[in-house]
């Protein structure tokens, strides 16, 4: 608990958040490394419309990171933004999920491992959102 007694995210919530922003971590990452951030980037996106979708995608989640630490009493505007942040939350893993499935069709099932894996973890964040009686009281304010 914080300290105005609301639950705190649990730490596989930061764990799947982590997940679903990494667009922006491997753009971080490129514009830290200033020679090769264009051969990274196109080793993670091929396709600058892929990136660009996959940034817009990430700001609802870095803002609810944001928005975690700022959960006080005093600002309840926030605090009803927050209450929404679980389902937004399972709205952007549903669409994460299914640009991966649609990337994995454009690839005529091509296996990859990374997209394997990203689709079995983002499953797993998924389920752990539907059921999680955590996550729903930490998102209620009880």
């Amino acid at each position: 608990y914080d300290e105005h007694g609301w639950l705190k995210p649990p730490v596989w919530l930061w764990f799947g958040w982590a997940l679903l922003i990494r667009s922006v971590v491997v753009f971080v990452m490129a514009g830290a490394s200033r020679e090769q951030g264009a051969d990274l980037l196109s080793l993670f996106y091929p396709s600058h419309s892929s990136l660009y979708t996959s940034l817009y995608l990430s700001l609802p989640i870095v803002f609810f990171m944001w928005l975690s630490s700022f959960k006080k009493p005093t600002r309840p505007f926030m605090l009803t933004l927050w209450k929404q942040g679980r389902w937004l939350t399972i709205m952007m893993v549903l669409i994460d999920l299914i640009m991966l499935i649609k990337s994995v069709i454009v690839n005529r099932g091509e296996f990859q491992l990374s997209s394997a894996i990203l689709i079995l973890l983002l499953s797993w964040f998924l389920i752990f959102l539907l059921r999680s009686k955590r996550v729903k009281i930490c998102f209620s304010l009880a």
